[in-house]
């Protein structure tokens, strides 16, 4: 251990900073992130997704599972080089089984200490490493066919859990259905219909509970419009506080351009040279107030650590996200309401210019988005209710 490290390490156990532990990338990672960038671009390549499930040259079985994780410990999903992803621990126990690289595709890439209850990924076997004939998946399987998948399915699942990390669990494991409206096997993000995002927060001046300090976000800044008090009690939030914030957050709702309100889209723009659609539909935003567990007297004092009774939760339904936008979102819809912005300056960032004579960017918003740790991919919707 370098000097530097038994500094920072006495620094941390002197003040209790609050630095969560940062897994770190094992051998097969490192293996893995000295090919890394010959072998990113196989993720969208057009013969790992081959979706002509009735050519008989097809050799590769798609699957798709849900995937829950705890964000805290990682840089995110997506697969970085030399840095320890979800995508990355799940491509190592993939090539731990198989001893070949296998491609991960999730249905959205959640930032660095953002979670996930229902993300949703898929991945294609060769036909040899599979107990039963591709054929499954386009024509009527036997019951033996059936119990074969079902059971290679349930092996691998409890296979890939054991070696997994216990931060991220596979669920719901299974042979990927071939779309007849589509003519294409499933796929995670194409196929996808809508996502369901949750922001969960404490409001006001109550403590936040330490259990779930990263998985919430304390708000602790008093509002400019809440009247001051002459024997210095703090602020206590009002009913029409949280009415105030319902409203602001409904602004959301509807068809909107997003690229206020999006990260890194210069320079996702200059590296594809293309330039990004940033209208994005929100069709549902809800304010939720999390209430707490009472004990068998009725009283919540026993089983409610104190500031719970503050604890929210905003839901969004929304067709796509762009990069770090719901953090964005919420970010800049606390400020409105704390009055550091006005809600007609909000309103102005959505609106589109048909026109083309302004152009928005992330510049024309300034409100930083909201910490990650409070953010959940809560579900990943399928028409085929996956």
């Amino acid at each position: 251990m370098t000097a530097v490290s038994v500094l920072l390490c006495f620094f941390f156990a002197c003040t209790g900073h609050k630095s969560p532990p940062q897994r770190q990338p094992s051998s097969d990672v490192h293996l893995r992130h000295q090919l890394f960038q010959s072998t990113l671009s196989i993720v969208d390549s057009p013969q790992l997704d081959s979706d002509d499930c009735g050519n008989n040259e097809q050799k590769k079985i798609r699957f798709r599972s849900r995937v829950a994780y705890s964000g805290t410990p990682y840089s995110g999903f997506q697969l970085q080089p030399h840095r320890t992803t979800i995508q990355g621990e799940i491509e190592d126990a993939l090539y731990r089984r198989y001893n070949r690289r296998i491609a991960v595709v999730g249905a959205g890439r959640t930032d660095a200490g953002v979670h996930a209850r229902g993300q949703a990924i898929h991945f294609d076997l060769l036909q040899d490493e599979v107990p039963f004939s591709s054929t499954i998946i386009v024509h009527n399987a036997t019951a033996s066919e059936r119990s074969s998948c079902d059971d290679f399915c349930n092996e691998l699942q409890y296979s890939m859990n054991r070696m997994l990390p216990l931060e991220i669990r596979l669920f719901r494991l299974q042979l990927a259905p071939y779309e007849m409206s589509t003519k294409r096997i499933w796929h995670a993000t194409q196929s996808s219909s809508s996502k369901w995002y949750s922001y969960r927060f404490t409001l006001g001046p109550t403590l936040l509970n330490p259990l779930e300090r990263f998985v919430r976000t304390h708000i602790v800044h008093r509002p400019s419009f809440a009247p001051t008090s002459s024997c210095g009690q703090p602020y206590a939030l009002t009913t029409d506080d949280i009415t105030r914030l319902k409203s602001i957050l409904e602004v959301y709702v509807g068809t909107h351009d997003f690229k206020a309100f999006g990260g890194q889209l210069e320079q996702n723009e200059k590296r594809s040279g293309k330039k990004m659609n940033t209208i994005r539909t929100i069709h549902t935003v809800e304010l939720v107030k999390e209430s707490f567990e009472f004990d068998s007297t009725g009283s919540s004092e026993l089983n409610c650590f104190i500031g719970e009774e503050g604890n929210y939760r905003i839901d969004f339904l929304i067709e796509g996200a762009l990069y770090k936008m719901v953090r964005n979102m919420v970010g800049t819809a606390i400020q409105v309401w704390l009055g550091n912005m006005q809600q007609t300056q909000l309103v102005e960032l959505l609106q589109t210019d048909d026109s083309g004579d302004v152009e928005k960017s992330r510049k024309d918003n300034p409100c930083k988005p909201a910490p990650p740790e409070g953010l959940t991919l809560e579900c990943v919707y399928y028409n085929d209710l996956f």
